[in-house]
């Protein structure tokens, strides 16, 4: 175990002293703060840039629009300035153009945008011609103001929603993104080191000096160290634009996901870091395995085709989870051992899961673990003195039987 422990500090040291490491830390850290910073002060600047064209007999109140609409900068035009307004758009020099027109009594509403409509702005816009149209329709046929008032009055609505948690899809989108990100540069870096080391001869030195395995499940470790040591750098990114200010604790979101800050827990913390260390294991015990066989840096990439499309489908099973947490392929990744780490998490956060489910998918997680390890700790004692060979997927059961 000493020689483990000497392995397990010279490799983390190693990480961590690398300017890549550094480089990689300090430039996220200030994207995470530029983020922020960006958000909070845009926030407040943004406005809403709309041209509208009326032709028809109805009125807009832009008083009542620019209530309903945050920031909303509302300029009249003539129906002869229609293509050039429609050109802004294209040059994205306006958000929105909408042309009011009447047929037959009744407005109609040609709504012109970008790409991506936006929904606050139309709804103002027509709530208000159909009120108006209704009044209109009530005086032609000359209704009462009790049946008026009845024509008027709003349907409540009351939401309930049964899940345990609310706001819980910024949580899942932050596991699954750092998951996915952390899988493929700390993985693939640990079976570029053991290729690189291969190649330069070096490991026919440091084979004399310490057992192959204490080499395989250092590197392992030292990996996973500094990748949960850069994870806990970007959260205090985080913390530190919470505490200058700009982030809002009660509109918090991201990328269009809301995350509520308020969710975040101990027993949140410890599954985190349970499932994402578990993660990383599994798809890093495959990398060494897997790197220890080849000779070359140049033959890496055709032989992790495998693990990387466990990684995207993994990746792509956690999207789903976020939609629909209880259909039939993500009960089942729930167990899968290359899936579970993310998708079991991502169903706890979202409090889709009881806890029977969730201790049962973790000891799934940690058997399949266990006998990863002592598949690639066989393949990798073999494989690491291996030179010259093409590889074949044949080498990989002798070398387990041998």
């Amino acid at each position: 175990m000493n020689a483990l422990w000497t392995a397990y500090q010279f490799h983390i040291r190693e990480q961590i002293r690398t300017k890549g490491f550094r480089i990689t830390s300090i430039v996220i850290s200030l994207l995470i703060l530029g983020y922020f910073a960006y958000n909070h002060f845009s926030s407040n600047e943004e406005e809403v840039l709309v041209t509208v064209i009326n032709t028809s007999s109805y009125s807009i109140d832009e008083k009542g629009l620019k209530e309903n609409i945050e920031g909303l900068k509302l300029t009249t035009k003539e129906l002869k300035d229609s293509e050039k307004e429609k050109e802004k758009i294209k040059e994205q020099d306006l958000d929105d153009l909408i042309i009011i027109e009447e047929k037959g009594s009744v407005p109609v509403v040609n709504y012109f945008y970008h790409r991506r409509p936006d929904p606050t702005v139309l709804f103002s816009f027509t709530t208000q011609l159909q009120q108006q149209y209704l009044v209109k329709v009530s005086t032609e046929q000359a209704l009462s103001p009790e049946v008026m008032n009845q024509l008027f009055q709003s349907i409540p609505v009351e939401e309930k929603m049964l899940a345990e948690n609310n706001g819980s899809l910024g949580l899942v989108y932050v596991f699954i993104f750092l998951m996915y990100t952390f899988i493929l540069m700390f993985g693939q870096g640990v079976a570029m080191s053991i290729t690189g080391e291969k190649s330069t001869r070096v490991m026919e030195v440091m084979i004399t000096k310490i057992k192959p395995i204490y080499m395989l499940f250092a590197k392992i470790l030292s990996s996973l160290t500094a990748g949960l040591i850069q994870v806990s750098v970007f959260f205090l990114s985080g913390y530190l634009a919470y505490l200058i200010g700009w982030i809002n604790k009660e509109q918090f979101d991201i990328v269009g996901f809301t995350l509520d800050l308020s969710q975040i827990n101990a027993g949140l913390i410890i599954a985190f870091i349970f499932f994402f260390a578990c993660g990383y294991l599994i798809y890093a015990l495959c990398f060494a395995a897997l790197g220890s066989v080849i000779s070359r840096t140049e033959d890496l990439g055709s032989v992790m085709g495998p693990v990387m499309v466990l990684v995207v489908g993994a990746l792509m099973v956690g999207i789903k989870t976020m939609m629909d947490p209880t259909g039939g392929l993500v009960t089942f990744s729930t167990y899968f051992p290359f899936f579970s780490p993310i998708v079991a998490y991502s169903k706890f956060v979202m409090g889709e899961i009881s806890t029977l489910e969730l201790i049962i998918s973790g000891g799934v997680l940690v058997i399949s673990i266990g006998l990863i390890s002592y598949a690639a700790a066989r393949i990798y004692v073999k494989g690491v003195m291996v030179y010259g060979e093409k590889f074949k997927w044949s080498h990989l059961s002798a070398m387990l039987k041998k």
